[in-house]
């Protein structure tokens, strides 16, 4: 009698079944018509409702048309080479070039393409291992469709490497690395990664002396090895009249020759790193003060994938989409370890890409408990190879993965863009109707085929690991040898596995002895005072707002069944004395880490996850407010009104859930950004502004002021008496049952009185804006370059809230960013700044009028910069714009409000500030009449209003090192 192997013949059923899907899409596509040229890969599929083509010199060109309406269209340039291909002495050169390209045409540059008309980011570029990009965005008319052609031109043919724009651009390009993080621990780890794979070069020591010298000459040479039509595609997505006539404007403009002697190969071969022994790398940090509060452990695992075939066609987006789902489900159970109080570690799975190469797990690691955290994931990827994965998380899986999918926006520019750009740089496959086959396929996929695929995918031995290690100067994990983190994986990967339990899921919010008690309570009054919009007030005072959009509206702005809410009322942190201070402001973030109805966040989240619930309720506390917002499904209304009823009645308090939560709070994890956290506390306390909540180093120290008792029982004023509390209502909903939940949860809130004595309300009205200082700052931790802020300050001439000045100050804001980033960035000779932001304060209640200026640069040029800056706001105040540009943003300012005016975010921002600032109603038709009656004396003596005193001028400067 003959033994079945059923493993086999299950696996030769999978691949079949695989073989068979592959085999009709490929007779179906091969069948179509003018899909590829003759020489084509055979195995490439592209819808064939996108115009392609291959110039004579070899530019490949996609035009995909989308009838939006729009009458715009996005253009993009792609060269299929990045940072992949540098040679030893090129480091950063591929970014680098992409800043001169934008700089160096005879004929066309990104500062005169802003002035003729394309707005601050609808032009901009981006580097990868493997692909370097220019975008053209929101392009509408033909003027503007010629100036993105002409810079594409001169990219691809016609670029002046004079000395005057590479020395310019150095300083510009070291500050968009400061700024980008590019001394931070994961762009470091990232280098280590990309040498150990042999895609880039070696990370240089000194980063900022390699781009201030290196020779003009490695530019030049990626210019003419990699800028060739041949690893060139321009992309072409969007509301497109005539197809024929741009295609025919395509091979016109782009079909000049350009011959390169000796072409060198773009593609990436691995096979030095996958026939290498297993790396260990490990690195102190190099940007770390040695008094630095980071004691972050950076870890990665790689696990090879030695068995490699190259994948195309349908395989690959099969395997791909298999792949992800893969990552998804381990990270899931990742997340079960991470899922307890006082944890000290992060750890999720990522590809790595090309993605047959490996799988990675990242780790960040606090406290010494490296060994526990590698053995505890190590023994969950063996009991997934082992055992696989369980049904009921699989169908889970599935059904997070589907709703992804029916999310995915396939009618837009971005969409279509991406997938072109895949299917040129990585020769990913791009059938018609691509998520609908995905789709299908998963409703297709069964556990036993997904098992297997997840064991040959984690077939490679456990011994056979890449380590890279990033941490801090003396750290104990540097103590610890290769052999013995290779003694631990091998201690895991011999463990015999337990089989897999998911934790218990919570099965209701509320008891149902509690939920039969409620009863749905009247309403008092009911009020119509603005348009579509009724107001009612319930028994225990609470007000209830019901702005229910239009069901036509609410499909035309992807609103069918959403909803916005916001509960607010006018207690905050004022309330209180400086000694419960901190037990204030900390109160919500302790009760979010605690839960809620006696269910501590992780039970919650299981919660969330086994109903599907993918709503966000967001409890807050300010200066003066304190509320709880909500964006969420209808489905899920009841679930939200629950758990804001909870949030009011039952806050949980929990001793270890406190004392996770100051962990975590001091953690060196949350040190990120503390620079700029800190230079902002310092700037809004110079201002004396008090209504400012302190971030950075200050908060922090409120840390171990906080009083978990005091804490709990602030909270509980605060959301102990609901007839303080204002809720508004916005979006597409089904007004009869939405007020019936509301009396029902909302009702049976408590109404009870402040307790006398807490009440500490500090008076705004004596706030004196202090004189103009210089200030010089330390900074907190590691930081290259200065920060530099300056502050127009003035006073509040007036007691209403002008919603017309609010319009004028936002115009002359955008017309001040784009003068100073024009200015001192796209006409600068002389560089120095990557990017400058202005911003003013949005607050309907703040202390003074506050316009800023805010930028980094090196040390050498910030005294030259800002007076740069303080110079082009003297022109704004002493001088009018010109017509043509402030008709430009006029006309922009129009169509945002009438494309943003029935977002939910917009129309609740208004009813908000109607009930809680008492400000008066403005309509859309209001907005549009006052904004085109603008001119240019108005923006002038806005600017004189804003601008006229002189400015508080702050730097934070790099703390000297030890």
């Amino acid at each position: 009698m003959k033994v079945i192997n059923f493993n086999l013949f299950k696996m030769i059923n999978k691949t079949l079944k695989t073989c068979i899907i592959i085999l009709v899409f490929q007779l179906y596509f091969f069948s179509s018509p003018n899909l590829y040229s003759s020489n084509s890969q055979d195995t490439l599929l592209l819808d064939p409702k996108i115009r392609h083509g291959k110039l004579p010199n070899g530019l490949t060109y996609y035009i995909k048309p989308i009838n939006d309406s729009s009458s715009k269209i996005d253009i993009r340039l792609f060269v299929k080479a990045g940072s992949s291909v540098l040679d030893p002495d090129q480091y950063e050169i591929e970014h680098f070039l992409e800043h001169i390209a934008f700089k160096a045409g005879n004929n066309m540059n990104i500062g005169k393409a802003n002035d003729l008309g394309f707005k601050l980011g609808e032009i901009n570029g981006g580097t990868s291992f493997d692909f370097t990009g220019y975008y053209f965005k929101g392009i509408e008319t033909k003027e503007k469709r010629d100036i993105a052609f002409q810079l594409i031109h001169d990219i691809i043919w016609d670029l002046d490497f004079k000395d005057s724009y590479i020395v310019s651009e150095r300083s510009v390009l070291i500050n968009e690395l400061v700024v980008r993080g590019r001394f931070h621990s994961n762009s470091i780890i990232n280098g280590l990664e990309n040498s150990m794979l042999g895609r880039n070069p070696i990370s240089k020591m000194n980063v900022i002396e390699h781009l201030n010298t290196f020779p003009n000459e490695a530019l030049i040479r990626f210019y003419n090895d990699w800028y060739r039509p041949d690893l060139m595609a321009i992309v072409i997505v969007g509301d497109i009249k005539d197809l024929n006539g741009l295609e025919q404007e395509i091979m016109e403009r782009f079909s000049k020759p350009k011959n390169v002697e000796n072409p060198r190969s773009a593609k990436i071969d691995y096979s030095a790193y996958r026939n290498s022994p297993p790396q260990f790398i490990k690195k102190e940090h190099p940007y770390l003060l040695e008094n630095s509060n980071n004691k972050t452990i950076n870890l990665r695992l790689y696990f090879r994938q030695k068995e490699v075939h190259e994948e195309k066609g349908m395989e690959m987006i099969i395997n791909e989409q298999q792949r992800e789902l893969l990552f998804q489900m381990l990270e899931e159970r990742l997340k079960i370890l991470q899922k307890s109080y006082c944890t000290n570690y992060v750890a999720f799975p990522r590809s790595l890409f090309p993605t047959f190469t490996d799988m990675k797990i990242q780790f960040t690691i606090e406290g010494g408990s490296e060994r526990d955290v590698i053995i505890n994931t190590i023994k969950v990827v063996h009991q997934v190879y082992n055992d696989g994965f369980l049904e009921e998380e699989f169908q889970e899986s599935i059904k997070r993965r589907l709703e992804e999918l029916s999310k995915t926006d396939t009618s837009s520019a971005q969409y279509w863009s991406e997938n072109i750009r895949n299917h040129f740089v990585f020769e990913k496959s791009l059938p018609p109707n691509k998520e609908s086959l995905i789709i299908n396929m998963f409703n297709n996929l069964t556990l036993d085929e997904f098992n297997q695929f997840t064991k040959g995918y984690l077939s490679s031995p456990f011994e056979d690991i890449d380590i890279i290690i990033l941490a801090p100067k003396g750290n104990r994990i540097f103590s610890h040898s290769e052999d013995t983190f290779r003694d631990w994986i091998k201690e895991a990967s011999n463990m015999p596995t337990v089989p897999y339990t998911k934790p218990k899921v919570p099965q209701d919010l509320i008891d149902s002895l509690t939920l039969v008690n409620l009863k749905e309570r009247g309403v008092l009054k009911e009020t119509q005072i603005l348009p579509e919009t009724t107001q009612y007030v319930l028994e225990n005072g609470i007000k209830i707002v019901l702005n229910s959009f239009d069901q036509v509206l609410s499909e035309k702005t992807k609103h069918s069944n959403t909803l916005s809410f916001h509960g607010f009322t006018s207690k905050g942190v004022n309330y209180y004395t400086s000694k419960d201070y901190f037990s204030a402001l900390y109160c919500i973030d302790i009760v979010k880490n605690s839960g809620v109805g006696g269910l501590d966040k992780f039970e919650l989240d299981r919660f969330y996850e086994d109903n599907g619930f993918t709503g966000q309720i967001i409890p807050y506390i300010e200066y003066n407010e304190s509320g709880i917002r909500g964006n969420i499904n209808i489905k899920d209304l009841e679930t939200a009104l629950q758990l804001v009823y909870l949030h009011f009645k039952e806050p949980n308090k929990d001793e270890l859930a406190f004392e996770d939560w100051k962990q975590k709070t001091n953690s060196s994890f949350n040190l990120y950004r503390l620079n700029e956290k800190d230079f902002e506390s310092t700037v809004k306390s110079t201002l004396k502004d008090i209504t400012y909540l302190p971030k950075g180093s200050a908060a922090l120290e409120g840390v171990s002021l906080t009083d978990l008792n005091r804490s709990h029982a602030i909270y509980r004023e605060i959301f102990g008496n609901a007839g303080d509390f204002t809720f508004i209502f916005t979006g597409n909903f089904p007004k009869d049952e939405l007020l019936s939940l509301c009396r029902k949860y909302l009702g049976n809130l408590s109404r009870e009185k402040s307790k006398k004595g807490t009440i500490t309300e500090k008076s705004l009205k004596r706030y004196k804006l202090p004189k103009s200082i210089s200030h010089d700052v330390y900074s907190t931790e590691f930081m290259e370059g200065v920060k530099v802020q300056l502050v127009y300050a003035s006073k509040l001439n007036h007691k209403k809230f002008d919603w017309k000045d609010e319009i004028r100050f936002k115009l002359l804001r955008q017309l001040l960013k784009f003068s100073m980033s024009q200015k001192m960035r796209f006409h600068s000779d002389k560089g120095g700044i990557y990017t400058v932001s202005v911003g003013i304060n949005p607050k309907k209640d703040r202390l003074f009028n506050e316009i800023f200026v805010r930028f980094s640069c090196s040390p050498e040029d910030v005294d030259r910069l800002i007076l740069e800056a303080k110079e082009e706001i003297n022109s704004f105040r002493n001088d009018e714009i010109s017509t043509e540009k402030l008709e430009q943003f006029k006309h922009s300012l129009i169509l945002d409000l009438e494309n943003n005016y029935n977002e939910r975010k917009v129309v609740s921002e208004k009813l908000y500030h109607f009930y809680k600032n008492d400000l008066p109603w403005y309509t859309l038709h209001d907005e549009k009449e006052f904004i085109n009656s603008i001119s240019r004396k108005d923006i002038k003596d806005a600017a004189k209003k804003l601008l006229q005193n002189k400015p508080f001028e702050f730097k934070m400067i790099p703390l000297p090192k030890l």
